[in-house]
C-alpha cells in the first residue's frame, strides 16, 4: 500500500516537472522572423553598352527578360538599363554607373549598393510594419517607403539624393550625426566620415538640375514607351536617342550633356 502511494506521488511529481519544463520551453521559443524578400531584378530594357557580372559566372551581355540574382554587378558605360525588382519597384541605372544587387536581411534591408554614378528609383509603397526599402552607397544608407528620387555618388564618395515625391531618409555610414529626412523638391548630401547635411531646396543645391515636370514624368513615360514593342522601338530609335540626350543635359555629374566629363557635386565642407 505504502509502495503504491510512493509510486503515485513520484508519477505526480514527474508530471509537474514535465509541465513546468514545457512552459519554460514555450516562453523561450524565438519569435518568427520577418520574411526576407528575394532581391533579384529583371531586365526590362537597356540601351548602349552595359556589362553584367553574375556571381560565379562569366561576364555577360544584357537581354530583356533576364533575371539577375543578388550579388550581380551592373556596369554601364555609354548605355543605361531599366531593372524591375521583385516588389514592383523600378531602377534606371544611368551611364557611367556601377551598381551591385544585394540581398536584404533582417536589420539590413538594402536591395542595391550604388558604388559610383547615378540611378533613378521609383519604389513601391510599403505599408504597416513592412521594412523600408534601402539603398547603400560608400557614404550613406538611404531608406524609403515608396517614392521617386535620384541618387548620385561621385568619385569622392559623396552621396546626393534629389527627391521628387515622398520622403527619403539619409543616414551616414560612419554613424556621425542624426539621420536627415528629405522631402519633395529638396536634396540631401553626405560625404565619407561626415554627418548628413541639412536638406536644402534642390533649386539652390542644383540649379542646373532639370525639374521633375520636365525630367521625371517625361523620363518615366519614355522608359515605359521603350518597352511597348520591338517594332515601335526600332521605328523611333532616333527620337528616343535624342530624348535621352536631352534628359542627360544638366543632370548630376554631367556637363554639356556628357557625364564622362569631370563635373561632380562639391564634397561637404
Amino acid at each position: 500500500m505504502i509502495h503504491n502511494l510512493r509510486v503515485r506521488v513520484g508519477l505526480l511529481c514527474l508530471g509537474c516537472v514535465i509541465l513546468m519544463t514545457s512552459a519554460v520551453w514555450a516562453q523561450q521559443t524565438p519569435p518568427v522572423l520577418t520574411s526576407v524578400p528575394y532581391a533579384g531584378a529583371t531586365i526590362s530594357d537597356f540601351k548602349g553598352m552595359v556589362k553584367l557580372q553574375a556571381p560565379a559566372q562569366a561576364p555577360m551581355a544584357p537581354t530583356r527578360g533576364l533575371t539577375l540574382p543578388p550579388a550581380t554587378i551592373v556596369s554601364t558605360e555609354e548605355g543605361k538599363i531599366l531593372l524591375h525588382l521583385q516588389d514592383g519597384s523600378e531602377v534606371v541605372v544611368r551611364a557611367h554607373t556601377r551598381v551591385i544587387l544585394t540581398q536584404p536581411a533582417p536589420g539590413d534591408w538594402r536591395y542595391l549598393e550604388l558604388v559610383l554614378g547615378r540611378i533613378r528609383m521609383e519604389v513601391q509603397k510599403r505599408l504597416g510594419g513592412t521594412p523600408p526599402f534601402q539603398i547603400g552607397t560608400p557614404s550613406a544608407v538611404i531608406s524609403v517607403r515608396g517614392t521617386r528620387f535620384l541618387v548620385e555618388v561621385n568619385r569622392h564618395n559623396v552621396t546626393e539624393v534629389d527627391v521628387e515625391e515622398g520622403l527619403v531618409e539619409i543616414e551616414s555610414v560612419s554613424g556621425l550625426g542624426a539621420p536627415v529626412l528629405v522631402g519633395p523638391g529638396f536634396s540631401g548630401r553626405v560625404g565619407e566620415n561626415s554627418a548628413p547635411e541639412p536638406a536644402r531646396p534642390t533649386r539652390e543645391l542644383r540649379p542646373e538640375l532639370e525639374r521633375p515636370d520636365r525630367d521625371g514624368d517625361k523620363e518615366r513615360d519614355d522608359e515605359r514607351a521603350d518597352r511597348a514593342g520591338a517594332g515601335a522601338k526600332e521605328g523611333n530609335e532616333h527620337d528616343q536617342q535624342q530624348d535621352m540626350d536631352e534628359r542627360e543635359e544638366g543632370k548630376p555629374g554631367s556637363e554639356g550633356g556628357s557625364q564622362g566629363q569631370e563635373s561632380e557635386p562639391n564634397p561637404p565642407d
